[in-house]
């Protein structure tokens, strides 16, 4: 907040030393034609009402009010087109809503305006111009200069204002070909009204500004239209790139970074709906994710929350709607509020927070392209959670939740083939047997077995390097491949295991007994140890030459140890 009210102070320092100054030096030295105040008047609201309801064209607006101001410069000069300007621009205030404050969004439009106002009316001068003329060709060219610079200093402006926040250089080719078309085009309406002004009367303003004002209101509702039916394309494509993600986390990556960029909000946020709490589960913050603690919410609590207890969407336009019902985290930029439950079979499974620091962004109509947005979602979701269980299934063992034989041989393949190209240095390879696992079968049960086989794939996974794996090749057998470890180091990793386990206290419930009390039993583990290329080229051979020496050097060496190949 402190930042803006240091923009608002040197925006007012800079329209203070310019526009009442300036307004001053007119008054005194260019006040020489008679106006008309109650025509003015009239002018003026014309002025107004085109800048409060403009025509936009992807979103950006259509400036036509040089349709009243270039007759009343022509009539009354330089001092009255300033006040129909001047006060015309109050209804930008209106139309046009973002983060700016209402008071730094006039100051601004205002000085633009006025430095607008002397530039053209002295490049009209300069061209020979004069007030009141009314023959045709010579007006022609006088009032295109003065149009032409117009636009000119305007898109001066804006090309400053685009490099300094890094504009994409199509979207200013765009907006500068869009603002030359439309200040070149009004010029003959502009003169119609001025001709028949002069030469019919007042009444031609009314005859040409109401069928004008009603043309650019037909105009609006068909480039809101246009807007709808553009949203709606877009939609039925993220729909499209939304199903074609194989993860979850890729789907609602995605899915953020598309609503972000469609609804132009700087901060989405999509919570997580779960036994009655809501949980943060993506932060997107001005282009990109960042991590954030947040709290847990309760049904009610913050906007989020009461969006769960209503299981309705709302819309806030501002900060001070929404300001007294939530008193959690908020940027201080943060305006336009739309929040939504996602939800499917009747139950609400996520909520999906949308601001931005506009003020009154959101419209109802934008519900109505989130909820198609949001049904994609959902869709997209729970085939992305199909796909990722199909291939845990094909890649997993369902009883460990480790990697399965059928992908440790493939994974196995596959670092060799990068060891033998080069790619990497050297490839480890563990074989890890339970030692006696039988008798733990036998004495208290295949369930209790299993038990222990789930125990012991837990302690195996925290000890996977970053860079390797860790399956169960079957049975009580289980096999790390680590590409890039040295055979020492492996070596040492598998003490570690082995160490590890032998210190465990696996707890049992046995299942040959009516015993219900939990038994510990302590197991060991003895490994073999293999590596690529010292031991072996091919990835059969690695594999077999860690079974020998898990079976030659540390079974038959009398267990609980490990043991690394020798030829």
């Amino acid at each position: 907040m402190k930042a803006y009210n240091r923009t608002t102070f040197w925006t007012f320092i800079v329209w203070f030393v310019i526009v009442p100054p300036g307004l001053i030096y007119l008054f005194l030295n260019h006040n020489d034609y008679e106006i008309n105040w109650l025509h003015l008047s009239l002018y003026t609201v014309f002025g107004f009402i085109t800048l409060l309801y403009p025509i936009k064209k992807n979103g950006q607006p259509l400036f036509l009010i040089m349709w009243v101001t270039i007759p009343v410069f022509l009539k009354y000069g330089i001092i009255a087109e300033i006040i129909v300007m001047q006060l015309s621009v109050l209804a930008i205030l209106f139309a046009f809503n973002n983060s700016i404050s209402l008071l730094n969004r006039f100051l601004l439009n205002s000085t633009l305006f006025f430095v607008l106002s002397i530039v053209s009316a002295a490049v009209f001068t300069l061209v020979g111009g004069e007030i009141g003329l009314l023959d045709f060709w010579p007006l022609i060219i006088v009032v295109f200069c003065y149009q032409f610079s117009h636009v000119s200093v305007r898109d001066l402006v804006f090309k400053i204002d685009a490099h300094f926040r890094k504009i994409p250089r199509n979207y200013i080719y765009n907006k500068t070909l869009f603002d030359y078309i439309s200040g070149i085009g009004i010029i003959p309406f502009a003169l119609t009204v001025y001709f028949l002004s002069e030469y019919v009367g007042f009444g031609a303003v009314f005859l040409l500004g109401i069928p004008f004002l009603l043309m650019t209101y037909m105009l609006r509702i068909y480039s809101n239209t246009e807007v709808i039916n553009q949203h709606l394309q877009q939609a039925g494509e993220i729909g499209h790139q939304l199903s074609n993600n194989v993860t979850e986390k890729k789907v609602m990556d995605q899915f953020v970074e598309k609503v972000s960029k469609m609804f132009n909000a700087e901060y989405v946020y999509l919570f997580d709906h779960q036994a009655g709490w809501l949980e943060l589960v993506r932060t997107y913050e001005n282009g990109e994710f960042v991590e954030f603690i947040f709290d847990r919410l309760s049904p009610g609590q913050g906007i989020a929350g009461s969006v769960v207890l209503w299981n309705k969407p709302i819309i806030y336009s501002n900060r001070e709607e929404w300001g007294k019902v939530s008193n959690d985290y908020a940027p201080d930029d943060m305006q336009s509020v739309l929040c939504l439950p996602i939800s499917r079979d009747q139950s609400i499974e996520t909520v999906l927070f949308l601001s931005t620091q506009r003020k009154s962004a959101f419209k109802e109509y934008h519900l109505q392209i989130l909820d198609i947005l949001c049904s994609y979602f959902t869709v997209s979701v729970e085939k992305a959670r199909n796909v990722e269980e199909k291939v845990i299934k094909s890649e997993r063992c369902a009883l460990t939740n480790l990697y399965n034989f059928g992908f440790l041989e493939e994974r196995l393949l596959y670092e060799m083939k990068l060891v033998n190209e080069g790619l990497i240095d050297e490839l480890s390879l563990l074989i890890l047997d339970i030692d006696h696992f039988k008798a733990v079968n036998d004495t208290y049960g295949h369930q209790s077995g299993n038990e222990v086989l789930q125990m012991l794939a837990r302690i195996l996974k925290k000890n996977v390097p970053r860079t390797g794996i860790v399956g169960r090749y079957g049975g009580e057998e289980f096999v790390f491949i680590l590409p890039g470890m040295s055979k020492r180091d492996a070596k040492l990793l598998a003490e570690q295991i082995r160490s590890e386990v032998e210190s465990y206290a696996f707890q049992v419930y046995p299942s040959l007994n009516n015993q219900s009390a939990p038994v510990l039993l302590s197991i060991t583990v003895s490994i073999g140890v293999s590596n690529a290329p010292e031991d072996a080229d091919e990835a059969k051979i690695l594999l077999s030459n860690a079974d020998r020496s898990l079976y030659m050097g540390a079974k038959q060496a009398g267990r609980n140890r490990v043991a690394g190949y020798i030829k």
